[in-house]
């Protein structure tokens, strides 16, 4: 029997990138586990932000922005950025965390993170509590370590993303594969 839990704001797992704004010569990032791609052609990704956060002020500005995602490995500082503000206080001076520039877009990419997005802006819609952001995705990278055996892929046991556990307020590393998406559903029938 399940119980009925109300209207929940909470996936399971969910992202918990960085999201970056501004430029080299002043940029903030923030962690954001509300996010995810949200077209394939072109590919997009919608990102939903607080509208006091510093990064979403910086973001406007140039109207680009980079996903970096972490490792599970640094939890702690993906968590400082989500929980410090940048009006008070410079993140990546305090975490020693360093920004590189981007190839595409104005915002830089954070150069610890080993996979990274660079978007543009399309739309922002007003949803109450948030701003969500709707941003075309206009390049990628991954660390060569990050990649499989064909360097065309992430592993993503090798990427080892950080995962954000909302409700428990936890953050976690993803578990072992357990089928191939596309082919394990023909078994069934």
């Amino acid at each position: 029997m399940k119980k009925r839990l109300g209207p929940s704001d909470r996936l399971y797992p969910m992202p918990a990138s960085l999201i970056c704004g501004g430029t080299m010569d002043g940029a903030d990032a923030c962690a954001v586990a509300w996010m995810g791609i949200c077209a394939t052609n072109p590919p997009r990704v919608a990102i939903a932000l607080r509208e006091s956060r510093r990064t979403l002020e910086l973001i406007r500005t140039t109207g680009t922005l980079t996903v970096n995602t972490p490792r599970a490995d640094d939890a702690a500082v993906a968590d400082f950025f989500g929980i410090v503000s940048g009006h008070q206080r410079d993140k990546f001076t305090e975490s020693g965390w360093t920004l590189e520039p981007s190839a595409v877009v104005e915002a830089p990419r954070i150069a610890e993170c080993p996979y990274q997005l660079e978007c543009r802006v399309d739309q922002e819609v007003p949803l109450g509590s948030h701003v969500l952001l709707i941003a075309e995705v206009l390049e990628s990278h991954a660390e060569e370590g990050v990649l499989d055996a064909t360097g065309d892929k992430v592993d993503v046991g090798l990427l080892d993303p950080l995962v954000y556990i909302a409700g428990s307020r936890e953050y976690r590393r993803l578990g072992e594969k357990v089928a191939d998406a596309y082919t394990i559903g023909k078994t069934v029938g």
